[in-house]
């Protein structure tokens, strides 16, 4: 008997020495597994509106957190997003100021990137379901032809010509030259395998944040 004891408590020192061989990821409170998901992630980036919380709030909160980890030169990307992706994540969110606002997340908040209402989009048109932006079965092209859209609607409301359309396009502030980076952010929000979702997580790499970053 007293050998056994003696032997089970050399395995359990054995088993407390042996090194892990495999980096373990905290239990997400999200089940979603884009690579948005690993972004908001590995930065604690809010990942949805507090009960209440309106959209510009939100959207207030994660750009104070993206100026903690700018400022700091601690902001992650994981593989998949680029510098460009990462600028139209933040012209997405962003609702006021000289640079380009996109005042997306109005509409289209997260987590789902929808607000379960209903929107007039089109000059003449009726008000139809905000659409989730996941998961889009959509091609470059087709992506490209909805943000060029969008910014048409933008430019008809704020012309006068199209009171009918939604309010938050009002405040829409995009040219063309922001629409390849919209479309790389859109590309963000498809899921992954929970294999590779796990090595987005531990092999982010961090932003070089001290150059021009925060003016843009």
């Amino acid at each position: 008997m007293t050998q056994r004891i003696l032997l089970g408590i050399a395995l359990l020192a054995l088993s407390a020495c042996t090194p892990e061989t495999k980096p373990k990821v905290h239990r997400l409170v999200s089940a979603r597994r884009a690579i948005y998901d690993a972004f908001v992630y590995v930065n604690r980036i809010p990942e949805k509106p507090e009960e209440g919380e309106a959209p510009i709030d939100l959207a207030g909160r994660i750009f104070g957190r993206l100026a903690n980890q700018e400022g700091r030169v601690l902001l992650k990307l994981p593989a998949g997003m680029d510098r460009d992706s990462y600028l139209a994540f933040k012209t997405f969110f962003r609702y006021e100021g000289k640079k380009q606002v996109g005042n997306c997340a109005a509409c289209h908040s997260p987590e789902e990137f929808a607000d379960s209402k209903t929107h007039v989009v089109t000059k003449g048109g009726e008000a139809v379901a905000t659409p989730s932006l996941r998961n889009l079965n959509l091609g470059r092209k087709d992506l490209e032809k909805v943000i060029h859209g969008k910014i048409a609607a933008s430019r008809l409301k704020q012309s006068g010509e199209a009171d009918e359309i939604d309010g938050a396009y009002s405040i829409m502030r995009l040219g063309k030259e922001d629409v390849p980076g919209l479309v790389a952010y859109l590309r963000l929000l498809k899921d992954v395998p929970d294999d590779k979702f796990r090595g987005l997580i531990l092999e982010a790499t961090v932003l070089d944040t001290t150059g021009d970053l925060e003016d843009q």
